[in-house]
């Protein structure tokens, strides 16, 4: 199995498969669903970084340890989100939620008390909501663009319920990286929605792919429709090429998380890459078998 999946030479059922996958779809469907609903009432709560809530920042140039962060991080005067260091430098700035003027200035005091720094020497700054909203907006605008795109190329050069299908399969991937977010507690930064948006490219791809040697398969077999055979025949020989690409992308994602989390390099890297490593992943098994249930609908149809 392992040698005929290298080659390109395996005999799947997808139409079988399809009916297990799309048990799969609906489930996750209702799952996606459940997320956002209650992400919008408020039940469930979504971490947005100050970049979108608005709040502060406090910049300071000390010697520090690991137990220094730690401290600062669990300090009960704000709630600090996060910190950002700097390869071969001493600094070192903190981001906390919005709060009262009073508590903000306490906790620049607190700073300064605890690394011996004059109050003077702190660079602090409050950090509006504007730059999120404006990247989510024009994240949005971009959004709507790209897909009615998609519709109108994927329509174009194949057809119409192909490119429903594309949509069902961004959206999947979309919704998923966002679930995992909002369940898991990660923060949302701004690097977290342009790496959504370039999860789109990637899963359209890998689907345009496969549609296109799916085409191929219809051309070239005895039907001049959608058939069981041309969808197995495809999908047989682009399953191992899928499997390569999501590997080859993958790893210097990865190589990217690995530096971040464990070379002290976290900040923007770090929140472009998780999502993008997910995406990745969630593409792979997008343009297949969420691809697969939907196209053995409309066999014949």
């Amino acid at each position: 199995m392992i040698k005929k999946l290298f080659i390109g030479s395996t005999n799947i059922d997808f139409l079988q498969v399809g009916k297990l996958f799309y048990r799969i779809f609906v489930v996750e469907a209702i799952i996606f669903i459940s997320v956002a609903v209650l992400s919008l009432t408020g039940i469930l709560n979504v971490n947005l970084s100050v970049d979108f809530t608005g709040g502060t920042t406090y910049q300071l140039e000390t010697p520090y340890t690991t137990d220094d962060i730690d401290e600062v991080m669990e300090s009960t005067i704000l709630d600090v989100s996060r910190y950002q260091t700097f390869e071969n430098s001493n600094s070192i700035i903190f981001r906390a939620t919005e709060n009262t003027q009073d508590k903000e200035t306490e906790f620049l005091f607190y700073l300064a008390n605890k690394f011996d720094l004059p109050d003077e020497n702190i660079d602090f700054q409050r950090v509006g909501p504007t730059f999120g909203d404006e990247i989510t907006s024009k994240g949005l605008q971009a959004l709507i663009i790209f897909l009615t795109l998609v519709v109108l190329l994927i329509s174009y050069r194949y057809e119409f319920k192909y490119s429903l299908i594309a949509l069902i399969a961004l959206t999947h991937d979309l919704l998923l990286v966002f679930s995992i977010y909002v369940l898991l507690g990660l923060e949302i930064t701004p690097s977290t929605v342009i790496a959504l948006l370039t999860i789109l490219g990637y899963s359209l791809y890998d689907t345009v792919i496969l549609f296109d040697k799916l085409n191929d398969s219809i051309k070239t077999s005895k039907f001049s429709y959608l058939s069981e055979d041309s969808l197995n025949k495809t999908f047989n020989e682009v399953l191992m090429r899928s499997l390569n690409t999501s590997i080859t992308s993958a790893i210097p994602i990865a190589s990217i998380l690995f530096l971040g989390n464990y070379l002290g390099l976290s900040g923007t890297l770090s929140d472009f890459a998780l999502p993008l490593f997910i995406g990745i992943l969630s593409g792979t098994y997008s343009s297949i078998f969420v691809t697969v249930p939907f196209l053995s609908k409309i066999i014949n149809k």
